[in-house]
């Protein structure tokens, strides 16, 4: 039970990138056939996803002494 409470509901988008990743069908996680994991990366299409590097602002939610505030 703790498997499929915990799963993180993938996108289409994860799919495309990491072939094999475990598929949720009729509320079971279900694993590929492959070795280990099984899963892969497909850099040419993760190539399309580029990274943002922007600041996220909610980590600069700090007073000067450190201290975390919600903005």
């Amino acid at each position: 039970n703790f498997g499929i409470q915990e799963v993180i509901h993938f996108g289409e988008r994860l799919y495309e990138v990491f072939p094999g990743t475990p598929e949720l069908r009729g509320g079971y996680v279900w694993a590929n056939e492959k070795p280990g994991l099984g899963i892969d990366i497909d850099e040419e299409k993760a190539a399309k996803y580029p990274i943002s590097l922007s600041t996220i602002q909610w980590t600069q939610a700090r007073w000067p002494d450190g201290t975390i505030w919600t903005p």
